[in-house]
């Protein structure tokens, strides 16, 4: 019975990032409603995790915490939201599959940039949402 509460929770997880990938390229940016729901999702994940504990799920609440402060240092060259969206995530995945997740993420938005480049539909200062690289990332992730 736990294994498919944590399945459902991890597919509602899924959902919302679609959901929040679709509102960040129609209006870049978020509301405080729809990222609080994500967390709050996120964090029912934890006392379901057989493969880690309390202690990886903070580590996955670090990651996200440092992207808040990448984004503050640049400035939102990415944005506070997706450092939150990380955060929950971590927190869902634990900190080595919410590195995964990200570094998928960059490698998703890398090859779109330099996609938009070479078509020639932006330049250098055009702003990309990550939140869809984000949700393949973890669709990556959880399929793996």
């Amino acid at each position: 019975m736990q294994i498919i509460i944590y399945n459902v929770i991890m597919a509602v997880i899924g959902m919302l990032l679609f959901v929040t990938g679709i509102i960040d390229i129609r209006k870049r940016q978020i509301s405080r409603g729809m990222l609080l729901v994500l967390l709050l999702v996120c964090c029912l994940v934890v006392p379901l995790k057989e493969e880690f504990g309390v202690l990886d799920a903070i580590g996955g609440l670090t990651i996200g915490l440092c992207a808040i402060g990448i984004s503050i240092a640049t400035r939102e060259q990415i944005g506070k939201g997706d450092g939150i969206v990380i955060a929950a995530v971590g927190i869902a995945l634990g900190a080595r599959k919410c590195l995964l997740v990200v570094f998928a993420a960059s490698f998703v938005i890398c090859i779109i940039a330099i996609a938009v480049l070479l078509l020639r539909r932006g330049g250098r200062q055009t702003r990309l949402p990550f939140l869809p690289a984000i949700f393949v990332g973890y669709l990556l992730c959880v399929i793996m």
